[in-house]
């Protein structure tokens, strides 16, 4: 139907966690199981500009991102990618380095189109362990990317 909105829900997209390294290759393993939700925080890092021939009003660059991913459920113990996180918990440096990959299909044209977004990232605020005592047990933890992602398209 021409004009209808397309809405594309998150469990669309696939997300993978590194779990082990070989050389520069990175061994992923899907990290779903357990995930409830999942978001996105570019972080831009912003610089505003008052010319005055704009009569107080401003002009605005985005002079860098630093993007993260909040990730939260229920904690699923022998899931490849939610032990790796978890292993992670007491650790710091470069033990918390890790890779994180996106991907994501779009056939809303009548055209499938793939993207894949690869980068470096750090897992911060791990998280599991916590609530009632009746509740399942919760898992969290922050993707926060290092450097410039590789996102491609085909």
């Amino acid at each position: 139907m021409a004009g209808t909105p397309f809405i594309d829900p998150v469990y669309n997209w696939e997300f993978s966690i590194g779990t082990a390294k070989t050389g520069d290759t990175w061994t992923y393993s899907p990290f779903c199981a357990g995930i409830e939700s999942i978001t996105e925080n570019i972080n831009s890092q912003n610089k505003q500009y008052f010319f005055l021939c704009q009569d107080g009003c401003a002009t605005n660059e985005v002079t860098g991102i630093a993007p993260q991913y909040t990730v939260s459920g229920r904690r699923v113990y022998g899931d490849p990618a939610q032990e790796y996180v978890c292993g992670l918990k007491y650790l710091f440096g470069k033990n918390r380095k890790t890779s994180f990959k996106m991907t994501h299909v779009d056939d809303s044209s009548g055209t499938e189109v793939t993207t894949t977004v690869i980068c470096n990232c750090t897992i911060l605020d791990i998280s599991d362990i916590g609530g009632n005592t009746t509740d399942d047990v919760p898992f969290s933890c922050t993707i926060a990317l290092d450097g410039q992602p590789t996102v491609t398209t085909t």
